[in-house]
């Protein structure tokens, strides 16, 4: 942990007194969008390159479907210096992540993702979230298919946002030396609030009825800015739709088993939070940076930042710092 890490002020705050974690939660939740926030979209105009650049098949229902892949190669033309495998969060697609791909892209890596089974441009039930087990045999899978193609002696680093950064968090938690760093953006490894509503959802209708979709999203927890939530909600890629109990049950027993094995974390990280974030505790990045016994492992946190760190007005600022700490570890 570098001085810069030690000097945040809540390293040094008992952050599981009552008091704190009461006024914290009153923040959070007093927290509204507010056209104030409003700012260009961080990727318009900007695509991935390539779509469907590999076959990528898996098994759902006794049946074969189809994942999209994309890719973003070097801008200036030449071999890549590293891979960067990029992961998406739940309802969404990796499409969302276009500048991000194209900032390590024009840094001289090669960037690809997938969309997963039911989300974005992939085929599948749409919005079912079966298994985390499922879901990360399919992240297992792409980046073994990824190593086929470029071979295992290519650095290679992985990052995602939200369930991304879950993926990524649990994939290089299995073997901390195959990825030369993970960037964690807002990861989904502990969740904000864990009331009843969610505790019946995960409990019963997620054991009894995994496929009923009962669960309204608001569009408005993961933004700032009500033009992007806006922008977001109309994108093709974007699932809008009701939530099924089974998603939410896989979410949440994810996060918390996740949330469990920091002490076990031994991967090179960067750890990206926003202080505002109504999707999961901010906590968990100063959580994270404690438990986890990396000796190479960094945090950037704003405290004024939403959930979804892509579209967040940070992004500029964050974007180059990414990109400069992947380079260092090339």
């Amino acid at each position: 942990m570098d001085q810069a890490n030690q000097l945040h002020p809540l390293f040094s705050v008992d952050r599981t007194n009552k008091e704190y974690q009461e006024q914290k939660i009153k923040r959070i939740l007093e927290a509204k969008q507010d056209a104030k926030w409003d700012f260009p979209n961080p990727r318009e105009g900007i695509a991935f390159p390539e779509m469907n650049f590999m076959d990528f098949k898996v098994i759902q229902d006794k049946k074969e479907i189809k994942l999209t892949t994309f890719r973003y190669k070097p801008t200036n033309g030449q071999e890549p210096k590293a891979l960067f495998l990029l992961f998406h969060g739940l309802n969404s697609s990796v499409t969302h992540g276009s500048h991000i791909a194209k900032a390590l892209a024009d840094a001289g890596f090669l960037v690809v993702g997938f969309d997963h089974r039911g989300f974005g441009a992939s085929e599948g039930k749409r919005g079912y979230l079966e298994s985390f087990e499922i879901h990360l045999q399919d992240c297992r899978a792409f980046v073994n298919k990824i190593e086929e193609m470029y071979g295992k002696q290519i650095k290679k680093f992985i990052g995602g946002l939200s369930m991304g950064g879950m993926s990524s968090y649990n994939m290089s938690l299995e073997n901390p030396h195959r990825f030369a760093g993970v960037v964690l953006f807002a990861p989904a490894l502990k969740p904000f609030q864990n009331g009843f509503a969610v505790k019946f959802a995960k409990s019963v209708v997620g054991t009894l009825a995994p496929k009923w979709c009962f669960v309204q999203q608001t569009g408005k927890n993961a933004h700032r800015s009500p033009k992007l939530a806006e922008y977001q909600a109309k994108d093709p890629y974007s699932y809008i739709h009701k939530i099924s109990g089974g998603t939410i049950r896989t979410i949440y027993t994810a996060m918390e088993k996740s949330y469990e094995s920091f002490g076990q974390y031994n991967a090179p990280f960067l750890i990206i939070q926003g202080g505002l974030d109504k999707c999961v505790d901010p906590d968990l990045a100063f959580d994270l940076m404690e438990k986890s016994p990396s000796k190479d492992k960094q945090i950037i946190y704003y405290e004024g930042m939403w959930h979804d760190i892509w579209h967040e007005p940070e992004i500029c600022e964050i974007l180059p710092k990414v990109v400069d700490w992947c380079l260092k570890r090339v």
